[in-house]
């Protein structure tokens, strides 16, 4: 099971993930500096919004889902959209109350009102839409998830995105079109359990959500204030940025951050699908390392890739540059530097979510929130005297949660697996970003050492493929 979801994820992420950047680049090209500016500025209000909107319920969904009946979830799942969707109004006033302290301004926005609205119910959908995938993990159906984001979202939105950009329309429609779109998916993923709409719309409509709605919250709600410290920290800086900086510098980070927040969700995704199986096993007093390693390593090896793909695509440019025409130079090092930034946490995630299954929340909270105040004050201090590059601050904090996590918590549980080409396209990373190029002999070492890293890990699945316990469903 793991295997089929696994490889569906990989392929259409992939896909998905081309998609994105051409979209992304799109994006850039044609829309002038200060809708640019607007774009990023109401992403970054959705994704943090999105995180609070979710309130505990992804934590429910996660931990308690895997051990529950269909009718069961689909009980709670309707329950939790219905009470997602009220917030709605909460977001809107929030917005409101931001437009008054005149946060809006520098970007010469009108019809506010109608950004609100539409970042709003954005929101609310994209958290939907997260419970809904962690609904269908808990049923072994992510496959359904992902193929349909891929077709019905994500190359739809290309589609459509170039036809309202090259005819010049502005960023509040491509807002609305994204709203239309992530509505019609969330839709499409929900439908999946062969229900008609009507009923669909019954069930959620008609759904109590004073009944039994928010459960076990001893360890929900600190779950839940994990999550949203780890998800929002970048956003929540480059919203302290936007008060301090001019139109291109948010602009450029911007894109940066947006770079992140597409390509977190894919280095993590061969991660995520263990949430059932960790669950399931700390459940049963069952630990999994053998599994949690091999799924480190092959992390280390698909960033190690895309680091190597990262490097050459900035330094020569491929095509990118047709679309970064508004930019000065810089904006090559803050992509390279966002692509590898997005890939921290994958490398500390398996091993994280064993240890917060393992009732180890309040302990997880308190290193987290330690962190959070610490990168956020640093970042501020150093932001008000000149510009900074945030994203290095993003690299600090998420290193300081690697170490915490790798070095604090079950020593000795989780094997790590060296990987050669890991550690070396580390250091050619570092390498170029001083200004020390040696290409063509860094590029063929490390395909040679990404090679000998793919046969150990085929050689080290197929071992344990033969001796894998049956609960890991391979």
């Amino acid at each position: 099971m793991l295997r089929k979801a696994a490889t569906t994820r990989y392929v259409s992420y992939s896909f998905g993930t081309f998609l994105t950047i051409a979209n992304l680049f799109l994006i850039t090209y044609l829309l002038d500096i200060y809708q640019f500016g607007v774009w990023g500025v109401a992403n970054s209000l959705v994704y943090v919004f999105s995180q609070l909107a979710q309130l505990t319920y992804v934590q429910y969904i996660e931990k308690y889902f895997p051990k529950y009946s269909k009718e069961k979830m689909d009980y709670y799942l309707f329950k939790f959209i219905k009470t997602v969707f009220l917030t709605s109004i909460l977001w809107f006033i929030t917005l409101s109350i931001m437009e008054y302290f005149q946060y809006f301004e520098k970007f010469n926005a009108e019809n506010l009102s109608i950004l609100f609205l539409i970042i709003s119910l954005l929101a609310c959908v994209e958290a939907s839409i997260e419970l809904s995938s962690k609904y269908l993990l808990a049923l072994k159906e992510t496959a359904k998830f992902d193929i349909n984001e891929l077709i019905v979202f994500k190359l739809f939105r290309l589609v459509i995105f170039y036809f309202l950009l090259i005819n010049g329309y502005s960023v509040y429609y491509l807002l609305l079109a994204n709203l239309t779109l992530r509505t019609l998916f969330l839709i499409r993923v929900l439908l999946s359990k062969k229900i008609s709409l009507i009923n669909l719309t019954k069930s959620i409509l008609f759904s109590k959500v004073k009944d039994e709605n928010f459960q076990n919250l001893s360890y929900t709600f600190i779950a839940f204030l994990i999550k949203t410290l780890q998800v929002t920290f970048l956003n929540v800086i480059f919203l302290l940025l936007t008060n301090l900086a001019d139109n291109e510098t948010i602009a450029k980070y911007s894109l940066g951050i947006l770079i992140i927040n597409n390509l977190k969700p894919i280095y993590a995704s061969l991660s995520g699908l263990l949430l059932p199986i960790i669950s399931k096993n700390i459940h049963d007093q069952r630990i999994n390392p053998e599994l949690l390693s091999l799924v480190s390593f092959m992390n280390k090896i698909f960033i190690g890739f895309t680091i190597l793909l990262a490097i050459n695509i900035t330094k020569y440019k491929f095509i990118i540059s047709t679309f970064l025409e508004s930019f000065d130079n810089d904006i090559y090092n803050v992509i390279l530097i966002s692509v590898s930034a997005a890939s921290i946490t994958s490398l500390y995630l398996p091993k994280f979510l064993s240890i917060l299954f393992s009732d180890n929340e309040k302990k997880i909270f308190r290193y987290l929130f330690l962190n959070f105040i610490f990168c956020t004050s640093v970042f501020y201090y150093f932001s008000l005297r000149s510009e900074t590059n945030l994203i290095y601050f993003y690299i600090l904090f998420e290193l300081i949660n690697f170490i915490v996590f790798s070095l604090m918590f079950g020593k000795g549980k989780v094997k790590n697996i060296v990987s050669p080409s890991f550690i070396f396209l580390l250091i050619y990373l570092v390498l170029y970003l001083y200004g020390i190029n040696w290409n063509l002999m860094l590029v063929f070492i490390s395909i040679l050492f990404l090679s000998f890293d793919i046969s150990q890990l085929i050689k080290r699945f197929n071992i344990f493929d033969k001796s894998k316990n049956e609960n890991y469903e391979i």
